[in-house]
């Protein structure tokens, strides 16, 4: 029986590609999205056409009753062995024009959905097959720095690494790993920097961040647990 692996915003994007990955890997997907039905439903086409098997679930991250629902829908349709945390929400605005709103928003789609769906989901992953957590952060998140054209995401991005650290030492002795992936600027990113500001030399890719993942919830991964895998090629380090 293949292993079951949820990805958070798996409806375009990274997760959209994080679910193509996954399922190439052998895991069976579920397809997260909050509103954009059709494009989960591509997500879905794109994984069967690539020789797997997926199906949708929806949820708003940011609503502690929405996700405790979602986790009593996968655990009566088969359970969970991996959870990857990939929604988020990005604001580029100065702290002279951030709103309440902006901030309530992106922290919301960042730390608060990351927290919600993990604490609503380990009593699930605790009874999976090499039961993982992967954490979708930032490349150097951990490297505490001024951001004033994007605070509230930078809070929430530290917040999920601090999360990652945390759930990584109280789920151990129970057989959950939690790590995280530190993706740089990618090819799909809304902001990009001169490239030789980048110490590779070149944008990140969506497989870079996929294989990444794939590493971390595979067998090999079973004793790494709390790492921040820096994917990013030597951006913001």
């Amino acid at each position: 029986m293949n292993r079951r692996a949820l990805i958070t915003g798996s409806a375009r994007g990274l997760g959209r590609h994080l679910a193509v990955e996954l399922a190439a890997a052998g895991l069976d997907v579920v397809v997260h999205y909050r509103s954009s039905r059709e494009d989960a439903e591509e997500t879905v086409r794109l994984v069967t056409e690539a020789g797997g098997t997926a199906e949708v679930v929806s949820a708003d991250l940011s609503d502690p009753v929405s996700v405790e629902a979602m986790a009593g829908t996968l655990e009566s349709s088969g359970g969970l062995d991996v959870l990857v945390n990939n929604v988020g929400g990005f604001i580029i605005r100065h702290t002279d024009e951030l709103t309440t709103d902006d901030w309530d928003r992106v922290l919301a789609a960042t730390a608060s959905a990351t927290f919600y769906t993990t604490r609503a989901l380990l009593p699930l992953l605790r009874g999976g097959d090499h039961a993982r957590i992967v954490n979708i952060a930032d490349s150097g998140a951990d490297n505490l720095r001024a951001s004033p054209k994007s605070l509230p995401y930078y809070v929430g991005k530290t917040g999920v690494l601090i999360m990652t650290k945390t759930f990584a030492v109280t789920e151990a002795p129970r057989g959950v790993t939690v790590n995280a992936v530190m993706p740089g600027v990618l090819e799909n990113s809304i902001t990009f920097p001169p490239l030789d500001k980048i110490p590779a030399g070149r944008l990140g890719t969506l497989h870079d961040i996929g294989g990444a993942v794939r590493f971390l919830v595979s067998p090999e991964a079973d004793y790494v647990t709390g790492s921040y895998l820096q994917v990013g090629g030597g951006w913001n380090l």
